[in-house]
């Protein structure tokens, strides 16, 4: 049955080494272009069989050694759908599938956005891509841009089943920012204001784009929304009444968590895979098949922290945070300040991470779905 996965990958950036002389230019005007540059070099695009391995690299390439592993959890296969954050350019997303990945995928979509780190959304599929759409454009009531990093619409054609349209996102980033509290406080507001609107948006997109369609579409809407579930800036979303958390569906609140906070020692969800009515139905339907599909989180990839003192070498088991109070939202959309837990944490991880805690996959972990 086709699958489904959302990943941050955590800056996919990929980097050519600098060289006097662009490769194959047999009448050496490289050479003048890169003078005329202010220096020797250039930055090439992808040209197969052009570059060797020794001429461009991976931030960080043992990270993405290990994170094809992930992306293979439970089942042992790819995803036959995969939507990734913070993905630097479309020749990183092609170069991450034949160097890492081994030429799984044969159709890909990434469109430039305005975030200043060049960490834009992508997706990758087995099957052709046969409609996209961009909001990076579109302007709010203020006039200004809505995205920083797009809300990028794409269908994909299933054999055997109808299209499925995903709405993919990575909503504005929640780390405030400032030197004093005032100044740090004041970005949290923004923040959240900034997320609540693209969330609003994002929201109405999939209304106006889904009416008229087919009773029952296959759509979702997928992606890194930086924020937990009950946050009012992503209610929205959270709690559309279009939608389902395959997450919330099938999984106990406690098995929820997507994000490790290292700083914080605090794990939440803030990953999602939210489906519609249709695709909701058959995810359940595949649960019923067996344990094996049922919505799949995939953790060995994330660090940890570990204890002192009496505890030094224990990994420490972190709070799942439900739901974090700020100055912008002292309690959540319930009103309410859910009570942190305990969760544990020592669980079997990729031997890349085991090793150093410290250089994990990513802060994020795959999710998965089978339909």
């Amino acid at each position: 049955m086709p699958s489904l996965a959302t990943f941050n990958v955590n800056n996919l950036f990929l980097r050519y080494k600098f060289a006097n002389m662009y490769a194959g230019d047999q009448a050496r005007k490289s050479r003048v272009e890169a003078a005329q540059a202010m220096g020797w070099g250039y930055l090439p695009m992808i040209a197969k069989g052009r570059f060797s391995a020794a001429s461009y690299v991976f931030w960080d390439a043992k990270r993405r050694k290990a994170t094809a592993k992930a992306l293979k959890a439970v089942d042992g296969n790819l995803p036959d759908i995969l939507c990734l954050q913070e993905v630097e350019s479309m020749a990183a997303l092609r170069k991450f599938n034949d160097d890492y990945l081994g030429g799984h995928y044969t159709n890909f979509m990434l469109i430039d956005g305005l975030d200043m780190r060049q960490i834009d959304v992508a997706v990758a599929s087995i099957w052709p891509i046969i409609d996209v759409r961009s909001n990076v454009d579109l302007l709010g009531r203020d006039g200004a841009r809505v995205f920083s990093r797009d809300c990028l619409e794409a269908t994909i054609d299933i054999p055997g089943s109808q299209p499925l349209t995903l709405f993919l996102n990575h909503l504005k980033s929640k780390l405030p920012q400032g030197k004093t509290k005032a100044q740090k406080d004041a970005d949290t507001r923004r923040s959240h204001e900034v997320r609540r609107r693209q969330a609003e948006t994002v929201a109405k997109i999939v209304q106006d784009r889904m009416a008229g369609r087919l009773a029952s579409p296959l759509y979702a809407v997928v992606g890194d929304f930086n924020d937990t579930p009950t946050s009012p800036s992503v209610t929205p979303l959270t709690r559309n009444g279009l939608l389902t958390d395959v997450l919330a569906a099938h999984l106990p609140p406690l098995e929820r968590y997507t994000y490790f906070w290292r700083s914080k020692n605090s794990v939440s969800q803030i990953d999602y895979i939210l489906a519609s009515k249709a695709l909701s139905a058959r995810v359940a339907a595949s649960v019923k098949k067996g344990k094996q599909f049922t919505p799949h989180i995939e953790r060995s990839g994330l660090g940890f922290v570990t204890g002192t003192g009496a505890n030094a070498g224990k990994i420490r088991e972190p709070r799942f945070a439900f739901f974090e109070p700020d100055v912008a939202h002292p309690k959540d959309a319930d009103r309410a300040i859910p009570a942190p837990m305990k969760v544990p944490f020592d669980f079997a991880r990729l031997p890349s991470v085991k090793e150093d805690p410290k250089a994990p996959i990513s802060d994020h972990a795959p999710v998965k779905i089978w339909f």
